[in-house]
């Protein structure tokens, strides 16, 4: 299977989520190691201020991170189980409602994904740091983030 159809995959199995498909994420990027995600800003995603609520630009970090952490492991998911542990996130500028679409990048270097596989097949458990970025439609960054992906083997 190509990545553009692993890509694929995995973005149909966050469409089912419920808050994926309120907050409008789509893929727009998926290889190994490099999952990007997009989303346009709609009324009910803005606060007060009309800025992308926070909350919203979180859940965007962590369905970026959460697609790079498997973007290398898709033909092994049926043997692992895979949950964000924790995240965080710096917010460094305005996410104006109106500087959408906003896109989520996230990227995981080719010896991680190596490593992860290995210690995939050797059913050893494993916590992954996941970075993001945010960025606008001017491609200025409007926040970063970071996930601990666990990886465990699946219990039999």
């Amino acid at each position: 299977m190509d990545t553009a159809a692993m890509g694929e995959l995995v973005m149909a199995g966050f469409q089912k989520l419920g808050f994926i498909q309120y907050a409008g994420i789509e893929g727009a990027e998926f290889d190994a190691g490099r999952n990007v995600v997009r989303m346009a800003p709609r009324a009910e995603h803005l606060n007060h201020n009309g800025d992308l609520h926070a909350a919203v630009l979180f859940g965007l970090a962590e369905t970026a991170a959460m697609g790079a952490s498997v973007s290398g492991i898709v033909d092994l998911m049926g043997e692992t189980f895979i949950v964000a542990r924790d995240g965080r996130i710096e917010y460094r500028a305005r996410a104006k409602g109106d500087a959408g679409p906003y896109l989520a990048t996230s990227e995981i270097s080719g010896d991680v994904l190596r490593q992860v596989r290995a210690d995939i097949a050797a059913r050893t458990p494993i916590e992954l740091e996941v970075p993001v970025n945010i960025t606008d439609n001017t491609g200025k960054s409007v926040a970063a983030a970071a996930f601990t992906a666990v990886i465990r083997p699946r219990r039999s």
